[in-house]
């Protein structure tokens, strides 16, 4: 038997969604350290917003990469910039969305 240290707000929001399915937190963390130790893989994706832009965010840099490739723009603007600033956008508009 171990014990684990987590946060109390954490545990009780926790343990009232496992409580829905009909697991506690005990049973939950048993099938995710099974599953870690049998694949060797977290059972989930782990991201963080500010590096994953959404699809449509993707989809205008490669617009952009496709006018840059043709000469097509309009604005000169420094490459650069032009990404800095649409990622800049792209993490604002998620944590909006949040």
């Amino acid at each position: 038997m171990a014990t684990i240290r987590i946060d109390d707000d954490l545990k009780q929001d926790a343990d009232k969604m496992f409580d829905e399915v009909g697991m506690n937190t005990s049973v939950a963390v048993k099938i995710f350290l099974t599953k870690f130790v049998k694949t060797g893989k977290f059972p989930f994706d782990i991201e963080t917003l500010s590096y994953q832009p959404t699809n449509e965010t993707l989809q205008a840099f490669k617009e952009t990469e496709t006018l840059i490739a043709h000469n097509d723009l309009v604005n000169k603007e420094d490459l650069n910039s032009y990404f800095s600033r649409m990622k800049k956008e792209a993490v604002e508009e998620e944590h909006a969305e949040l």
